[in-house]
Order: C-alpha cells, then structure tokens, then sequence
C-alpha cells in the first residue's frame, strides 16, 4: 500500500472520495488516534448551545421533510411487527427518532454522547411522558459497559454511523449486546459514483485550498456507507440475514411526487442490481445470528 493519508498534510483528496475501511486502511496511525479527538471536537461545537437547540432544524427533522425521508415510514410502519422489546438507538441526537421508537418499544436506551444534545433528548422524552427511555452520556464503543451481554431485542443506528470512523468496533459493540435472534435496523446516506462525483466538484471549487485542508476540523468523519462495507461489518459481528434497500433513487422524486407512492415503489425496487447503485440512501436489517427464540 503506496498512498498514505496524514491528517492536515496529503492526500485530502483521497480521504474525501476513498470508501471508509480504504481510507482507513491508509490513514498513518498517528492520524488515526487524532481521528477521536478531532470527530468528538466538532460534535461538541456543532452540536453545543444554539446547535444543540437548532438540531432538528440542521437535520430537516419536519413533518415535510421526514415524510419525505424513509427512515420515519421504516421505523413507525415497515420494521415495527410485533414491537421492538427492549431496544437500543446509537446517536440518539434530539430524539426525534428515539420517540418513535419508543411508542413501539417496551423500554429504550438511547445513547447520545454530546452533552447539551442530551439535554434536548431528555427534555423531549419528558415532554413526551416517555418515561421508559433512558438517556446515557455514552460512546457507542461504551455502550457494552452499561448495556447487558445479549439483552437488546432491537438495535437501531439511523444517520449516525457515517459520524464514526471506527465502525469494525462499533458493530463488535452491537453483537455483544443484540441478543440472538434479535434485530439490527440501520439507516444511512450511501456512498456512491453520485457521492464520488458530488466531492470531486466541492474540491476543486473549496476543498483544495490549503488553508482548507489543512484545518484538522475538515478531516471529522462523515463518510457515506456503501453495501459491502455493511454486508462486511455485519459478517465480522455476527449478523445475518442481512437485508439491503435503496431510496431516494436517481430521478425518483421527479418522477413521482407523492412521497408516498415512491417509498413503497423504492421498496420494490431498491433491492435491483440496476438501479440499487444510485441510491442515494441505504436502508439495512440483520438479525443476530444463534437461536431466535432467545
């Protein structure tokens, strides 16, 4: 491996447009370590006094958008069945997720490391009388330490993972606490050519300016998913059964305004070799693999 990537120093092109785990695989290790300082760095100041109060506002958590988005039909509709048990939600953020899966679930633990976004999620569960979800001030690579071995029925990581950068070690999180047989739902912006392209214009345009690049806050994760890195990171923790959708297709909502209609159209075909790649969103299940009725 001849190309290696130095946070603040070469190859920022490479980090922007290289799939996650190649990126990684390619970062010097000294830029990996910094890598935590610099993601909890910015969550803190973006997310931290007015960010914290404007959150839903920053990520379009409206009636308009979200009944645009799949995520909120997913969770309240397509996933539910029978309920979700005992569940967890990884970055929990204001809560607008965590409230909805708790109306479905028997009780929530809902993990949120930014302190005043936490504070936000408190206050709506409370306002909410959602008194079975507890707020932890965690770590997705804490939460073994305060969840038990095998006891969460449903797990959900819902526009949170392209934050993370050490992923292989959050999903080793995940199948020590997802018991067997138990669920994994996960929603998350998807790394493609539209992505690859998308970067390539903002670099040329902004990016490569070295006073831009060379700020270490511009290299805090926010890498897109791509399916073989989830179907990979599924295999090494222990989930099966693993189920990819695609949404928000290419030209899909020119074609077809009612958001609706196009979610269930994107059902059908969010799963065909032809069009999957231009999704712009990726929708994942997976059960924990063992005994299912345990």
């Amino acid at each position: 491996m001849s190309m290696r990537i130095e946070i603040g120093r070469r190859n920022y092109l490479a980090y922007l447009l290289l799939s996650h785990p190649a990126k990684i695989a390619r970062l010097t290790s000294e830029s990996r370590q910094r890598l935590d300082d610099i993601n909890r760095a910015f969550n803190e100041r973006i997310y931290s006094g007015d960010g914290a109060r404007a959150y839903d506002q920053i990520h379009r958590y409206t009636e308009a958008d979200q009944n645009d988005y799949p995520a909120r039909a997913l969770v309240d509709d397509v996933w539910v069945g029978e309920g979700y048990g005992r569940a967890l939600e990884l970055g929990a953020g204001s809560g607008y997720f965590t409230t909805r899966i708790a109306r479905h679930a028997r009780s929530v633990v809902a993990i949120e490391p930014v302190p005043d976004i936490r504070m936000v999620l408190t206050e709506r569960c409370r306002r909410e009388g959602l008194e079975h979800v507890q707020v932890l001030g965690a770590t997705a690579l804490d939460v073994p330490a305060h969840v038990g071995a095998a006891s969460i029925d449903s797990a959900f990581v819902i526009q949170s993972l392209h934050h993370f950068h050490r992923r292989d070690e959050v999903f080793r999180a995940l199948g020590r606490v997802v018991r067997p047989g138990g669920r994994l739902f996960l929603v998350e912006p998807h790394h493609n050519v539209r992505r690859v392209a998308r970067l390539t214009r903002k670099y040329l345009a902004e990016y490569r300016a070295t006073s831009f690049w060379q700020d270490e806050r511009n290299w805090a994760t926010h890498d897109f998913l791509t399916r073989g890195e989830l179907r990979a990171l599924c295999r090494q923790a222990g989930f099966t059964d693993v189920t990819l959708e695609g949404y928000w297709i290419l030209g899909s909502r020119r074609l077809i305004g009612d958001p609706r209609r196009r979610f269930e159209l994107e059902r059908m075909v969010g799963r065909w070799p032809a069009l999957r790649h231009f999704a712009m969103v990726l929708a994942l299940t997976a059960r924990r693999e063992g005994d299912r009725s345990g």
